[in-house]
């Protein structure tokens, strides 16, 4: 079905990025042998899926037409206009539901769940031997998807979660004709800033923007999180911002803020303007998606010659600091089969094609002569599509709806070298493990809505202004004393409780 998209402003790491997972740009492996559809029987399947506004859905994208010939399984699509959730959730209460949905999270999949409006993927893996191994193979994944009884209602994408590291650059240009070096902690980084501050005095050499979000990966780096969090190490579970370790990042950032180091309106700024700064050699080190490094050059349409951007490692911070940034890891959204669907076997045998060798080789490459060529014995996508963002664009590739798995190394070689040799390095000692996805139940999903939102506000109130100076740390005592009395001590519970069932569920299985 057309749907007519209201394309939004392309979003910086969504048009361009092509971060994988990567470490070089590797030979393509041999395309997976075919499958026979013509075993199968013809049918159609609803979906509702969400889309992005950077490549909105279109009906005459040939990723189902590949899809089609593989399986024998067209697909009559919807996608809401307007806001997805709320769509998806006036399908599920009117009971005629597509067969397939995209979920946003593994919260509204669990509740959906247990309401009986999704199928249980655990009473159905007789009929998903690809979905079983994949599970075996990546128990992290499994432990990602289960409900608080240890079902799971969720398939979650693999692979493009990539995208979403984080990780601090450098304009590596500047720091060469200056003749400095990248700092290994934040003394050296306040040396070095004050150096560039000396150089450049209209500059903020280090750059944090969009209000509180850069606090997410600059915390590992003082061995702490922006947030609740277990201490693997210690397998304890603990809040962040209440901790003396985050008390010295805020001291640090403060120093920073009052020598005119960072932005002044850090908490306003947006992408717009901290690529300004960047381009107007303003700012000189900055935490900011990896992908960044290769697609901030082309969007202020600067040479080599005249911009660029390398990775730094993540300056430790304190005495027990850490070389760390912070992984999101999985994306949020994943598939769901609707419990009522009269095509139920049909929606299970698409989905665990798309954990299959060779669905997970289509959904990645496509089908050759129309996305890619082979010469040599080396795959090469097409030169229409020189980024991953013109395969999304064009072809539907790695979109929602048309894959659950993509092999994020066949995009390598759309990468610049530094940017491979980079995500190596990235994931060779400098990101701290991933925090768990957590099911909660829902009497613990009623003690979060009752307490996070007042200590998330007060939380990050008090933080703006213990950065900028409004607030003299001799008052982090009664600060912490206020978190605890909003009840920041049940959201370390609810998570703990949440986090040990998992676990228990995990090592029964």
């Amino acid at each position: 079905m057309g749907v007519k998209a209201h394309a939004a402003k392309l979003s910086l790491v969504a048009v361009l990025a092509t971060t994988v997972a990567a470490c070089g740009k590797e030979e393509a492996k041999e395309p997976a042998k075919a499958s026979d559809s013509s075993k199968n029987a013809p049918v159609t399947l609803k979906m509702m899926t969400a889309q992005h506004p950077s490549w909105p859905y279109r009906e005459d994208w040939p990723i189902y037409k590949f899809i089609k010939e593989k399986t024998n399984i067209d697909f009559k699509v919807t996608v809401p206009a307007s806001d997805y959730t709320t769509a998806m959730n006036l399908a599920i209460s009117s009971g005629d539901m597509p067969d397939l949905l995209i979920v946003p999270s593994l919260t509204a999949a669990n509740q959906n769940g247990a309401s009986g409006a999704f199928l249980n993927f655990f009473d159905n893996m007789d009929k998903m031997p690809n979905y079983k191994k994949f599970l075996e193979q990546h128990p992290d994944v499994k432990a990602a998807t289960l409900s608080p009884d240890g079902k799971s209602y969720y398939l979650p994408h693999y692979g493009l979660e990539q995208w979403s590291r984080r990780s601090w650059l450098y304009r590596d240009d500047i720091f060469k004709k200056n003749n400095l070096t990248p700092p290994t902690d934040w003394d050296q980084m306040y040396t070095v800033a004050k150096k560039l501050k000396e150089l450049y005095p209209s500059s903020y050499p280090v750059v944090i923007y969009d209000a509180l979000t850069s606090l997410t990966n600059i915390a590992p780096a003082f061995n702490t999180w922006h947030g609740s969090y277990v201490d693997y190490e210690k397998n304890e579970w603990r809040y962040g911002p209440i901790e003396d370790s985050y008390k010295q990042m805020l001291m640090t950032l403060n120093k920073f803020y009052k020598d005119g180091l960072i932005p002044p309106d850090f908490m306003a700024m947006k992408r717009d303007q901290f690529n300004d700064l960047l381009a107007q050699n303003k700012g000189f080190m900055a935490s900011d998606y990896i992908g960044a490094m290769d697609e901030i050059p082309v969007i202020i349409k600067k040479s080599p010659a005249e911009f660029s951007l390398d990775y730094m490692v993540p300056p430790k911070g304190g005495a027990n600091g850490k070389p760390y940034n912070a992984y999101g890891g999985l994306l949020s959204n994943g598939f769901a089969v609707a419990s009522n669907s009269k095509n139920k076997d049909a929606a299970l045998r698409y989905l665990d094609f798309l954990y299959s060798p060779e669905g997970i080789d289509m959904a990645t490459w496509g089908k050759e002569g129309e996305t890619y060529t082979v010469e040599n014995g080396k795959r090469k996508f097409k030169s229409d599509f020189a980024i991953l963002g013109d395969l999304r664009t064009k072809t539907g590739i790695a979109t929602y709806g048309a894959h659950l798995v993509v092999d994020m190394n066949a995009y390598a070689y759309m990468n610049s070298d530094k940017m491979n040799k980079a995500l190596k390095q990235i994931q060779s000692g400098n990101e701290a493990k991933v925090q768990p996805r957590l099911a909660l139940t829902d009497q613990e999903n009623e003690i979060m809505n009752q307490t996070s939102p007042a200590v998330v506000k007060y939380r990050d109130e008090q933080i703006a202004k213990f950065i900028v100076g409004q607030k003299s740390f001799d008052e982090w005592p009664a600060y912490v004393a206020e978190m605890k009395r909003l009840g920041v001590d049940k959201v370390v519970d609810v998570n703990k409780a949440a986090y040990e069932r998992n676990q228990k569920a995990m090592n029964a299985k």
